[in-house]
């Protein structure tokens, strides 16, 4: 399990930070926790190459607005969605792997594999409602991960980026599409 980490939210309108300590534990509450996120027509992820620690407490830390990079998932469905990636230029379709706990986004590219996984919610809403989930994401070259991708998932998790998805962007357009 990637080490558990409080994320620190820019809030730019109001130039504040907010602390949020995770509310979850990996597969605890099953496949429907990702209900909303595979419904939803925008999913925005970002990954870091590791996590910053929190001089006052040693907590691990991701900063939102300091990612490495940043991956945009619509149009998901059928076991599908639209992928686009600050790691490479272009949209591309990638397979949705939804298993009993985890989520997974696979992109193949050249034999090897761009693994997105979102493992469990990290900050609810008021009425107990997910907007952001905790992911990692990994490239290897398992080719396991069509079918298995819970077991290149727990192969890979210490090695994986760390990162976070949500879906609660208010004004985002989907990005044209090639159909």
């Amino acid at each position: 399990m990637p080490p558990a980490f409080r994320r620190h939210a820019v809030l730019a309108a109001l130039g504040a930070a907010t602390a949020l300590a995770p509310a979850w534990a990996p597969g605890q509450e099953g496949a429907s926790q990702f209900a909303m996120l595979v419904k939803s027509r925008l999913v925005h992820c970002a990954f870091y190459r590791e996590y910053e620690v929190d001089r006052r407490n040693g907590d691990h830390v991701l900063t939102e607005g300091r990612s490495n990079s940043l991956t945009h998932f619509q149009s998901i469905r059928d076991g599908r969605a639209s992928q686009i990636s600050t790691r490479m230029a272009g949209s591309r379709e990638v397979r949705v792997i939804e298993t009993a706990r985890f989520l997974h986004f696979i992109d193949r590219i050249e034999g090897m594999y761009l693994l997105t996984t979102v493992y469990g919610c990290i900050d609810r809403d008021g009425g107990g409602v997910c907007l952001t989930f905790g992911a990692v994401q990994s490239r290897h070259f398992d080719a396991r991960v069509v079918h298995d991708p819970d077991a290149v998932y727990e192969a890979l998790k210490d090695l994986s980026d760390p990162g976070f998805c949500d879906h609660s962007f208010i004004g985002v357009q989907e990005a044209s599409t090639r159909r």
